[in-house]
């Protein structure tokens, strides 16, 4: 019983491969390296461009700021981002790696994107912008052109609320009928 896909189902494969692959790199780097994606994301941020306020950093990595401050609590609470109020305007909380954060950058690997921009850089031009336009009408397909996307190949936990999940999710039966 070797029945042969339909188009249909070989694209949802495709993407559910797309959407493991993720996911699998995301808890190799938790296992091997203590550290999630975003976690490393970040760091790797504010190594580059320190002290950083939260809500630069959460614009350089295109993610909300109530992620990124989430995130920045388990890397403070494990020493390794310290925060402080800056000098100039007293409300901005500053974000600077510790001597263990700088370490811990250095030693850790480069991203899932990272090999695949190498990749999409092997490409001719046309080749790149035939899969952007494929992936954009993808993403319209499913809906998710409202939600904020980091150019980040990383999974972790939802961070939408329970009511905003439901909000989305509502919205889409709404559309159906």
């Amino acid at each position: 019983m070797n029945e042969e896909r339909s188009t249909e189902e070989s694209i949802i494969s495709a993407l559910r491969r797309i959407i493991r692959v993720v996911d699998l790199h995301s808890k190799h780097l938790a296992r091997r390296y203590g550290l999630t994606g975003p976690q490393i994301v970040l760091m790797k941020a504010i190594a580059r461009h320190q002290p950083l306020s939260t809500g630069e950093l959460a614009e350089r990595c295109s993610l909300g700021q109530a992620t990124v401050s989430q995130i920045l609590d388990r890397l403070e609470k494990r020493r390794l981002v310290r925060r402080s109020r800056s000098s100039i305007d007293k409300r901005r909380v500053m974000n600077e790696l510790t001597e263990a954060g700088h370490k811990a950058v250095e030693s850790s690997p480069s991203l899932l994107q990272d090999r695949f921009i190498s990749e999409l850089n092997k490409l001719a031009d046309w080749e790149r912008t035939l899969i952007l336009s494929i992936l954009q009408r993808v993403s319209a397909m499913m809906s998710v052109d409202e939600l904020p996307a980091s150019p980040v190949l990383i999974s972790g936990p939802i961070t939408a609320s329970a009511e905003e999940t439901a909000d989305f999710f509502d919205g889409e039966e709404h559309k159906e009928t």
